[in-house]
């Protein structure tokens, strides 16, 4: 009767980071060139607007997903700033002090926003294409990868 050796590997894993990405339904180009940006990062659990179904309770979805998220990122624009929702998504991320990167797609509608944004978190929309500017503002967030240990 033979034994069989177990063997165990260290694996790093990271947890993904959650997104609560909002944006003007009338930016929805924008935030889909947005979205795609964003998921060519590992790690990224984003949850946008079309995430909703209208057969389910979407307001305590979203009120849950915006208390659960890691980063909230807006996508301002000038439709934005005419936005109910997004600047109640806004508000909510400010009172539940969640770091708020600001995406710009003019810079004139930083002056209509009702509170402080920090400027080293704001990045203008064109700059995402370049990937060391998305791992300049979403890599400091990253939680360092733990090690777990799995059977092989």
């Amino acid at each position: 009767m033979s034994l069989t050796k177990q063997t165990k590997k260290k694996k790093k894993v990271r947890r993904a980071l959650r997104i609560f990405l909002s944006y003007a339904n009338a930016d929805s180009g924008y935030a889909s060139q947005l979205h795609r940006l964003l998921s060519q990062r590992l790690n990224l659990r984003i949850f946008t607007q079309k995430e909703l179904s209208a057969g389910e309770d979407w307001r305590a979805k979203l009120k849950r997903e915006l208390v659960q998220c890691d980063l909230f990122v807006v996508l301002l624009s000038p439709n934005a700033v005419q936005s109910a929702w997004v600047l109640q998504e806004l508000g909510g991320a400010w009172m539940l002090d969640k770091p708020i990167i600001s995406v710009i797609t003019d810079p004139y509608v930083l002056k209509k926003i009702p509170i402080p944004l920090k400027k080293e978190l704001m990045v203008d929309i064109e700059d995402l294409e370049n990937p060391e500017a998305i791992d300049g503002i979403f890599g400091r967030f990253e939680e360092p990868a733990e090690t777990s240990y799995v059977s092989g």
